[in-house]
């Protein structure tokens, strides 16, 4: 038997299965699964009960993950609700812009209109006035030769006198003298 204790435990290879046909010496029916299923159900009980403390582990941990899950997921369903929230909230408020930029819109559309109106107005009355000028400076210059050549009498010489003081040329005072005098002939013919 100390030849058979491999162990260390007093029990050899032959002796964990009793009814072993290695002890009978009976070769030819020689049952190698004998012994195993005892054996197997003694770690099967064994390992079902490490099996059922693992489930229990893996039970604890996912009943963990449920709950951190389920927080995370009541977490992003408020601040979801916040974000819906402060959409509604941005798109009042981009409709409220959109409504005054709209408005504004209008309202620069009517100052341009206005403003060109103006600027058409003003740029015809600039003329008009130019004109108006224009023609009280013509009736000055004639008032100024008549008085002139009353005085002095018509000649080269008061006509330079002229063209000096109204600063024109001598031939455009005598030009001037003569269309007056020819428009002075026709009121008297009238």
């Amino acid at each position: 038997m100390a030849a058979d204790d491999d162990n260390g435990d007093g029990t050899g290879l032959f002796d964990v299965c009793p009814a072993s046909p290695l002890k009978n010496n009976d070769e030819g029916s020689l049952d190698i699964y004998a012994g195993l299923d005892s054996a197997a159900s003694d770690s099967t009980a064994r390992s079902c009960v490490s099996f059922r403390n693992c489930l229990d582990l893996y039970e604890e941990i996912l009943t963990e993950e449920g709950t951190a899950k389920e927080a995370t997921y009541n977490d992003l369903q408020t601040e979801y609700g916040k974000c819906q929230q402060q959409m509604k909230e941005l798109m009042k408020r981009f409709k409220e812009i959109q409504t005054q930029n709209l408005n504004l819109k209008n309202e620069n559309q009517s100052l341009k209109k206005n403003i060109s109106a103006l600027i058409k107005t003003a740029r015809v009355e600039i003329n008009r006035k130019d004109e108006e000028i224009n023609h009280l400076h013509q009736r000055n210059d004639d008032r100024e030769i008549l008085l002139e050549c009353q005085k002095r009498m018509p000649s080269l010489k008061t006509f330079t006198y002229l063209a000096v003081k109204l600063n024109k040329n001598p031939n455009q005072v005598l030009e001037r003298f003569q269309q007056l005098k020819k428009l002075f002939e026709k009121s008297k013919c009238r």
